[in-house]
Protein backbone atom coordinates (compact mmCIF):
# COMPACT_ATOMS: atom_id res chain seq x y z
CA UNK A 1 0.00 0.00 0.00
CA UNK A 2 2.43 2.38 0.81
CA UNK A 3 6.44 0.92 -1.27
CA UNK A 4 3.81 0.59 -4.42
CA UNK A 5 2.93 4.46 -4.71
CA UNK A 6 6.07 4.45 -4.58
CA UNK A 7 7.29 2.55 -7.00
CA UNK A 8 4.57 3.72 -9.63
CA UNK A 9 5.03 7.42 -8.48
CA UNK A 10 1.42 8.32 -7.50
CA UNK A 11 3.10 8.93 -4.17
CA UNK A 12 3.75 12.63 -5.45
CA UNK A 13 -0.02 12.56 -5.97
CA UNK A 14 -1.20 11.40 -2.86
CA UNK A 15 0.56 13.58 -0.69
CA UNK A 16 -0.84 16.56 -3.14
CA UNK A 17 -4.13 15.55 -2.58
CA UNK A 18 -3.75 15.51 1.08
CA UNK A 19 -0.61 16.74 2.57
CA UNK A 20 -1.25 15.79 5.70
CA UNK A 21 1.58 12.73 5.98
CA UNK A 22 0.57 11.64 9.09
CA UNK A 23 -3.25 11.02 7.88
CA UNK A 24 -2.67 9.33 4.64
CA UNK A 25 -0.84 6.38 5.95
CA UNK A 26 -2.88 6.78 9.30
CA UNK A 27 -6.07 5.93 6.42
CA UNK A 28 -3.08 3.11 5.02
CA UNK A 29 -2.60 1.43 8.18
CA UNK A 30 -6.48 1.12 8.42
CA UNK A 31 -7.07 -0.07 5.22
CA UNK A 32 -4.70 -2.90 5.52
CA UNK A 33 -5.88 -3.66 8.96
CA UNK A 34 -9.01 -3.57 7.29
CA UNK A 35 -7.83 -5.99 4.29
CA UNK A 36 -5.57 -8.15 6.56
CA UNK A 37 -8.49 -8.99 9.25
CA UNK A 38 -10.93 -10.60 6.04
CA UNK A 39 -7.82 -12.54 4.37
CA UNK A 40 -7.16 -13.22 7.92
CA UNK A 41 -10.87 -14.50 9.23
CA UNK A 42 -11.20 -16.13 5.43
CA UNK A 43 -7.27 -18.23 5.94
CA UNK A 44 -8.95 -19.09 9.55
CA UNK A 45 -11.91 -20.50 7.89
CA UNK A 46 -10.74 -22.63 4.93
CA UNK A 47 -7.84 -23.38 7.28
CA UNK A 48 -9.90 -24.71 10.17
CA UNK A 49 -12.28 -26.48 7.39
CA UNK A 50 -9.48 -28.43 5.62
CA UNK A 51 -8.54 -29.66 9.28
CA UNK A 52 -11.54 -30.35 10.34
CA UNK A 53 -12.12 -32.23 7.06
CA UNK A 54 -9.21 -34.54 7.86
CA UNK A 55 -9.90 -35.33 11.51
CA UNK A 56 -13.35 -36.22 10.29
CA UNK A 57 -12.11 -38.49 7.24
CA UNK A 58 -9.68 -40.46 10.14
CA UNK A 59 -12.92 -40.64 12.60
CA UNK A 60 -10.98 -39.16 15.18
CA UNK A 61 -12.60 -36.69 17.93
CA UNK A 62 -12.28 -32.72 17.76
CA UNK A 63 -11.01 -31.58 21.61
CA UNK A 64 -11.61 -27.97 20.86
CA UNK A 65 -15.01 -26.67 21.13
CA UNK A 66 -16.84 -24.22 18.67
CA UNK A 67 -16.18 -21.61 21.15
CA UNK A 68 -12.19 -22.13 20.85
CA UNK A 69 -12.48 -22.71 16.86
CA UNK A 70 -14.03 -19.42 16.62
CA UNK A 71 -11.52 -17.43 18.90
CA UNK A 72 -8.23 -19.24 16.93
CA UNK A 73 -10.23 -17.60 13.55
CA UNK A 74 -10.80 -14.56 14.69
CA UNK A 75 -7.15 -14.49 17.07
CA UNK A 76 -5.55 -15.12 12.75
CA UNK A 77 -8.08 -12.33 12.05
CA UNK A 78 -6.54 -10.28 14.40
CA UNK A 79 -2.78 -11.33 13.71
CA UNK A 80 -3.21 -10.49 10.14
CA UNK A 81 -5.14 -7.48 10.54
CA UNK A 82 -2.13 -6.19 13.03
CA UNK A 83 0.98 -7.93 11.18
CA UNK A 84 -0.81 -5.75 7.48
CA UNK A 85 -0.79 -2.64 9.69
CA UNK A 86 2.91 -2.76 10.55
CA UNK A 87 3.55 -3.26 6.65
CA UNK A 88 2.14 -0.37 6.06
CA UNK A 89 5.00 1.35 8.31
CA UNK A 90 7.79 -0.74 6.97
CA UNK A 91 6.83 -0.39 3.01
CA UNK A 92 6.49 3.84 3.87
CA UNK A 93 9.91 3.07 5.43
CA UNK A 94 11.79 0.81 3.14
CA UNK A 95 10.00 2.33 -0.01
CA UNK A 96 11.33 -0.95 -2.42
CA UNK A 97 9.10 -3.41 -2.44
CA UNK A 98 11.46 -6.19 -3.44
CA UNK A 99 13.39 -4.84 -0.45
CA UNK A 100 10.78 -4.89 1.66
CA UNK A 101 9.56 -8.15 0.96
CA UNK A 102 12.64 -9.90 1.32
CA UNK A 103 13.12 -8.03 4.35
CA UNK A 104 10.05 -9.40 5.99
CA UNK A 105 10.43 -12.52 4.72
CA UNK A 106 14.15 -12.47 6.06
CA UNK A 107 12.61 -11.09 9.55
CA UNK A 108 10.47 -13.47 10.28
CA UNK A 109 11.90 -16.70 9.08
CA UNK A 110 15.96 -16.41 9.46
CA UNK A 111 16.76 -13.08 12.60
CA UNK A 112 13.19 -14.29 14.46
CA UNK A 113 14.14 -17.82 14.35
CA UNK A 114 17.99 -17.69 15.57
CA UNK A 115 17.30 -14.74 17.91
CA UNK A 116 14.30 -17.16 19.23
CA UNK A 117 16.40 -20.31 19.41
CA UNK A 118 19.66 -17.96 20.70
CA UNK A 119 17.88 -16.24 23.43
CA UNK A 120 14.80 -17.98 24.05
CA UNK A 121 12.98 -16.04 26.98
CA UNK A 122 12.80 -13.36 24.26
CA UNK A 123 11.04 -15.77 22.13
CA UNK A 124 7.55 -15.08 23.14
CA UNK A 125 7.90 -10.91 22.61
CA UNK A 126 9.21 -11.28 18.43
CA UNK A 127 6.54 -9.69 16.42
CA UNK A 128 6.33 -12.84 14.31
CA UNK A 129 5.76 -15.85 17.23
CA UNK A 130 2.75 -12.86 19.26
CA UNK A 131 0.92 -12.89 15.86
CA UNK A 132 1.13 -16.17 15.42
CA UNK A 133 0.01 -17.29 18.87
CA UNK A 134 -3.41 -15.00 18.05
CA UNK A 135 -4.59 -17.64 15.96
CA UNK A 136 -3.90 -20.50 18.42
CA UNK A 137 -0.50 -21.71 17.48
CA UNK A 138 2.16 -23.28 20.01
CA UNK A 139 5.22 -21.12 20.65
CA UNK A 140 7.86 -21.92 17.78
CA UNK A 141 4.99 -24.10 15.73
CA UNK A 142 4.56 -21.29 13.30
CA UNK A 143 8.41 -20.66 13.00
CA UNK A 144 10.87 -22.21 10.66
CA UNK A 145 14.35 -22.86 11.18
CA UNK A 146 16.31 -23.93 14.56
CA UNK A 147 13.85 -24.36 17.47
CA UNK A 148 11.18 -24.30 15.55
CA UNK A 149 9.50 -27.33 16.79
CA UNK A 150 9.88 -26.54 20.65
CA UNK A 151 6.96 -25.80 22.41
CA UNK A 152 8.30 -25.96 26.15
CA UNK A 153 8.07 -22.30 26.29
CA UNK A 154 4.67 -20.55 27.10
CA UNK A 155 3.39 -17.69 24.72
CA UNK A 156 1.89 -14.51 25.83
CA UNK A 157 -1.59 -14.13 26.55
CA UNK A 158 -3.92 -13.06 24.42
CA UNK A 159 -4.83 -9.57 25.00
CA UNK A 160 -0.50 -9.28 25.60
CA UNK A 161 0.54 -10.39 21.90
CA UNK A 162 -2.23 -8.43 20.60
CA UNK A 163 -1.33 -4.81 22.30
CA UNK A 164 2.49 -6.17 21.33
CA UNK A 165 2.22 -6.63 17.99
CA UNK A 166 -0.26 -3.22 17.85
CA UNK A 167 2.67 -1.14 19.74
CA UNK A 168 5.29 -2.79 16.90
CA UNK A 169 3.00 -0.98 14.59
CA UNK A 170 2.46 2.21 15.50
CA UNK A 171 6.19 2.64 16.41
CA UNK A 172 6.80 1.96 12.46
CA UNK A 173 3.96 3.72 11.92
CA UNK A 174 5.27 6.63 14.01
CA UNK A 175 8.72 6.43 12.87
CA UNK A 176 7.70 6.20 9.26
CA UNK A 177 5.83 9.35 9.82
CA UNK A 178 8.53 10.90 10.99
CA UNK A 179 10.55 9.84 8.23
CA UNK A 180 8.36 10.25 5.18
CA UNK A 181 7.45 14.27 6.56
CA UNK A 182 11.17 15.15 6.07
CA UNK A 183 11.39 13.37 3.33
CA UNK A 184 10.97 14.55 -0.58
CA UNK A 185 8.71 12.16 -2.77
CA UNK A 186 9.00 13.24 -6.19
Amino acid sequence: MTSGEFRHSSATLTYLATPNRARVLAAKAVAAALAGAIIGVMAGIVSTGIGLIFVAGKGDHVSLGAAALVGHVAGAGLGAALLAALGVGIGSLIRSQLAGVIGVFVWCMVIESVVGETVTSIRPYLPYPAASTLGGAKLGAAAFGPGYSESGQLPLEFLAAAFLVADIAAALSILATRITVRHDIT
